[in-house]
């Protein structure tokens, strides 16, 4: 009996000296995507803005597929870039998504992969939720980000950019923002282009959505939470991300942060400005 156990003792350490030495590597980290994203925080786009996603999207002969899925006019958006892309020298490629089966349709998905560029309109982020997540379409646009094409878009068009996504409504199903705490918002799958654990909001300072922000960093407190305002854009290239616009960006860092219950301390909160940056991995914030 005492040689058997001696036996298995053996056995398991040799195994665990052949695992570390020489067992299965561990997978290299995914290449950062060579694209940029150009995230608007709603209530208009200032002109630095604009020229910041045109060039993203190839300036000059590019061509960048508008996803009008969110809004309650997408003929109107489909007229009013294509008017604005053709006076800047690009081209417009309408993806006009209406239906989860247009998301799979081939001819879309053959027009998609010629675009340097995807610009997703605001209005209702859950309509992207319902008719793009988990399509071919959401496989197409993160490869061709992956590659180098920007990827842009404005209020509901900037709540899709992080991988959990706010729908807009508190656990009631209200669009209120007098709740509270963790799971006091609705989230959802979004389009996943931010690094994992990262989630944005928007319209933010202007429409008082601080709540919305600190429950869901309550909730999830591995995310790093930025609040993006009106007339103003993050611009993330690299990992890096960049305020232009005319307002700011409110950062909340829970690296350090203790929470019990509805209560929390030592929040990390940033307040930037245009021409101000942060580092989305080491969440440094520095000076452009």
């Amino acid at each position: 009996m005492n040689r058997l156990l001696l036996a298995l003792a053996l056995a398991f350490d040799l195994s665990g000296s052949i695992l570390a030495a020489g067992g299965p590597a561990t997978a290299p980290p995914a290449p950062a995507p060579k694209g940029t994203l150009v995230i608007v925080g709603g209530g208009g786009m200032p002109q630095v803005i604009l020229e910041a996603f045109l060039k993203a999207s190839g300036g000059k002969g590019g061509v960048v597929g508008i996803v009008p899925t969110s809004t309650s006019d997408p003929d109107g958006a489909l007229r009013e870039w294509k008017a604005d892309l053709e006076q800047a020298g690009l081209t417009m490629v309408p993806l006009d998504i209406r239906t989860r089966e247009d998301a799979s349709d081939p001819a879309l998905l053959d027009r998609a992969r010629r675009c340097t560029g995807f610009w997703f309109s605001g209005g209702d982020q859950n309509l992207v939720g319902d008719k793009i997540v988990g399509t071919p379409f959401q496989q197409l646009v993160l490869a061709r980000y992956a590659a180098g094409a920007g990827v842009g878009g404005t209020s509901a068009g900037a709540a899709i950019m992080s991988k959990v996504m706010l729908t807009g409504e508190d656990r009631n199903g209200k669009e209120a923002l007098t709740e509270f705490g963790p799971g006091a918002y609705r989230t959802r799958e979004g389009m996943g282009f931010l690094p994992e654990r990262v989630v944005v909001d928007q319209h933010f300072l202007r429409r008082g959505r601080e709540n919305r922000l600190f429950s869901l960093i309550m909730e999830r407190r591995d995310h790093l939470g930025l609040g993006i305002d009106e007339a103003t854009a993050l611009v993330v290239k690299a990992g890096k991300a960049v305020v232009l616009g005319e307002r700011a960006v409110m950062v909340f860092d829970p690296s350090d942060m203790t929470a019990d219950g509805s209560s929390f301390w030592d929040l990390r909160i940033h307040l930037l400005r245009p021409g101000q940056a942060i580092d989305l991995a080491t969440r440094k914030v520095y000076q452009r």
